[in-house]
């Protein structure tokens, strides 16, 4: 079914840039009535936008659907800072300077983490919030164990590869787990890449984007309690990032929210099982 809806997906998304913040963000666009709902779909830590191309075609029914790329991610300009702090701030003045709608913001891992404070710091702009297999105050501390070894050899010069093909063996989903078949996975490598004037190739992050900053944890930290607009959970039912205990503990936190759990998808949940997640916000939406 995941390729059916992108083989008949019309229109195809425009790519758009804008200054946010200094620094020029990269956007794609699916369009939709914008009269209805718009959508701001938010990916995680070392993804780019296309991580939504099977589930943003789905949505348009209910809006415009707009997918971002964080700086230094995707086709974003690099910056000299990273961290929440400064991924917060885009988001906001992404939507108050650049959408000018309140939006229903869905953000993925990391993009989740983010959203979840963009909204008790600013419910003014969002009309909902659709949290997909992210945490509350950061990931657990096994995963950022992992992260920390990860990022001591890969903080980095960015890698280069002789080919597209040496570049899609490298790449994988982290944490792993996944439904993709080869070639969609080949795919997304490829949307996430470029070839270099010298010939090789390269992602386009910045591996920069990989450290933690100092203080990171406090920009993640607030109580779930604060939480006063409709709010949605989605966790991937065979999850290794978001437990299924943590999950419904944020449920039970946050007055009058909604929890659904994604069958046959792990964190990657957009990937893994794009009609579900379509079917679930699509569902939430009609709710609100």
């Amino acid at each position: 079914m995941r390729n059916q809806i992108a083989a008949t997906a019309e229109p195809e998304p425009t790519s758009q840039f804008v200054e946010v913040n200094g620094l020029k963000l990269h956007y794609l666009d699916w369009g939709g009535d914008a009269a209805k709902h718009t959508m701001l779909l938010c990916h995680g830590g070392s993804a780019h936008a296309h991580w939504w191309d099977y589930v943003a075609p789905g949505l348009t029914g209910y809006g415009r659907v707009v997918a971002l790329d964080f700086r230094g991610h995707g086709r974003s300009e690099w910056a000299e800072s990273y961290g929440p702090l400064a991924h917060i701030a885009d988001l906001k003045a992404f939507i108050r300077d650049h959408l000018r709608t309140r939006v229903v913001l869905v953000g993925h891992s990391m993009g989740g983490e983010v959203a979840q404070r963009v909204a008790v710091d600013c419910p003014e702009l969002l009309e909902a919030l659709v949290v997909v297999d992210a945490p509350h105050g950061g990931p657990p501390l096994r995963t950022r164990l992992m992260w920390r070894w990860k990022r001591r050899n890969q903080v980095g010069a960015r890698p280069e590869f002789g080919t597209a093909e040496d570049l899609v063996r490298r790449f994988r989903l982290s944490p792993p787990g996944h439904n993709l078949a080869p070639a969609e996975l080949r795919a997304l490598a490829l949307k996430g890449a470029e070839q270099l004037p010298n010939g090789n190739w390269a992602f386009r992050f910045d591996p920069k984007t990989r450290k933690l900053t100092p203080g990171w944890r406090n920009h993640l930290k607030f109580r779930l309690s604060d939480l006063r607009i409709p709010v949605l959970i989605m966790r991937g039912e065979h999850s290794a990032l978001l437990r299924a205990g943590v999950a419904r503990r944020m449920h039970r936190r946050i007055r009058g929210s909604v929890f659904k759990e994604i069958p046959n998808a792990y964190h990657h949940v957009p990937l893994d099982n794009p009609d579900a997640t379509v079917g679930a916000i699509g569902e939430f939406i009609a709710s609100i």
